[in-house]
């Protein structure tokens, strides 16, 4: 019994992110999800209390992505600044082939909502958890703004991903456009 309420709970999670990507937050509705998963969306109250819930689970679920992606990160960095560099090339790498994720943030950016606001916070989570357990006791050189060059390293990471490498074929990003981040890394954290 357990294992088809598992099956069927990712079955609606899946059905949510499968709508997200291809529609956007707008087709969402109980309804809609049930169809698409092929449940009767009575199910979507059991499990997730209703489509709040739904969105939250759906969140926790495209944060886990990513903070999978982020586990091939290095496991250890000699320096903060260098830390940072690691975490920029494997969210670059990560949202260059994460298509969903993408998405999601384009449509945080462009029409913000309660239900993006649960992507939002998920997705800040894995990252604060990430920086976190990496971290240990490296710390920022004195007198930076971590929290600043980050954000603005995060944001540029997803600019390429979002927006695309500015002219450059896809598989060029990488090969061009990290050596340029990591320079800005080591420069703001020097």
């Amino acid at each position: 019994m357990t294992r088809n309420r598992d099956e069927t709970r990712q079955r609606i999670l899946d059905a949510v992110l499968d709508l997200v990507a291809e529609e956007g937050f707008g087709a969402l509705g109980v309804n809609a999800v049930a169809r698409r998963a092929g449940a009767d969306k009575q199910l979507i109250y059991r499990y997730f209390g209703g489509l709040d819930g739904l969105m939250a689970a759906a969140g926790a679920e495209v944060a886990e992505r990513m903070a999978a992606a982020l586990a091939t990160a290095p496991v250890t960095a000699p320096s903060y600044g260098g830390l940072i560099e690691g975490l920029a090339a494997t969210l670059l790498r990560h949202l260059m082939q994460d298509r969903l994720y993408r998405q999601l943030r384009l449509m945080e950016a462009s029409a913000p909502s309660p239900a993006t606001e649960a992507f939002q916070k998920a997705r800040g989570a894995a990252l604060a958890a990430w920086l976190a357990e990496r971290r240990g006791n490296l710390t920022a050189p004195a007198g930076t703004d971590a929290a600043a060059i980050n954000a603005v390293i995060i944001a540029a990471a997803e600019g390429i991903a979002i927006l695309g490498p500015a002219g450059l074929a896809a598989e060029e990003a990488d090969a061009r456009l990290l050596p340029v981040l990591q320079a800005m890394i080591r420069t703001a954290y020097a």
